[in-house]
């Protein structure tokens, strides 16, 4: 198969779709999940496809070293390649080559800030302009509305789709409504959140919000825990 025919199968069809055609620029979303549950994964396999497609990201890695971020996309690209039995594969890597800059902040040195700097870096320096932002290891449960505010603006100035992975804890889990707290507090500058649930042998995608469609679709995707790909549910 080849990489074209991948990205009009990917089950990342099925999901933009679910949310009314993704994520869209200008907005912030998040899959919430336990630490190890798969939030890195699903965020990864997300770039990984918007590359595929032709476009660019920008992944910031907040206390994950680069090699082992990038370690984390070689894994999903081999993946990929056995699942959808991919043909030109010297291809795929070449576009992680080309459009994916990584990012990485320790000892909780990473703000919105920060976030806004990078990205500016990148074009002004690299003449790159991603479409798409990937930031793992936020702390959202110790973050101000302020802050998060900022980040919506960060993704309404440069016109990104941005993606965060939000850890949860079962033990303070609490719903309020719908969405975990201490999340809730955030729901309005989040457009789109997905809760990652392991159940069994899997790790099912479950849709918590949509924007503002007060009506949410079921996602009918899984997280496979072995080759760290998104499917359909029933494969």
């Amino acid at each position: 198969m080849l990489l074209r025919e991948m990205g009009q199968k990917s089950p990342v069809r099925i999901f933009e779709k679910s949310i009314h055609g993704g994520l869209g620029k200008g907005n912030i979303g998040a899959f919430m999940a336990r630490a190890g549950v798969g939030k890195t994964a699903c965020l990864v396999y997300l770039a990984l496809d918007e590359m595929v497609r032709g476009n660019k990201v920008l992944h910031f890695g907040v206390e994950k070293s680069v090699n082992k971020i990038r370690a984390w996309y070689n894994e999903i690209a081999n993946h990929l390649v056995e699942f959808f039995h991919l043909t030109d594969i010297a291809e795929l890597h070449e576009l992680i080559e080309k459009n994916l800059i990584i990012m990485s902040y320790v000892n909780h040195s990473f703000t919105p800030d920060k976030m806004k700097a990078g990205i500016q870096n990148a074009v002004n320096q690299g003449k790159f302009m991603p479409q798409m932002v990937i930031v793992d290891g936020f702390d959202f449960e110790n973050a101000t509305r302020e802050e998060v505010e900022i980040l919506k603006k960060i993704a309404q100035e440069f016109n990104l789709e941005v993606w965060f992975a939000a850890r949860i804890h079962r033990e303070n889990a609490i719903f309020k409504g719908h969405i975990p707290a201490p999340y809730d507090q955030f729901e309005d500058q989040l457009s789109v959140i997905v809760l990652l649930e392991p159940i069994q042998d899997a790790i099912f995608m479950k849709l918590l919000k949509d924007h503002n469609n007060p009506d949410l679709a079921n996602l009918h995707l899984k997280l496979d825990p072995k080759s760290l790909l998104i499917k359909h549910r029933y494969t």
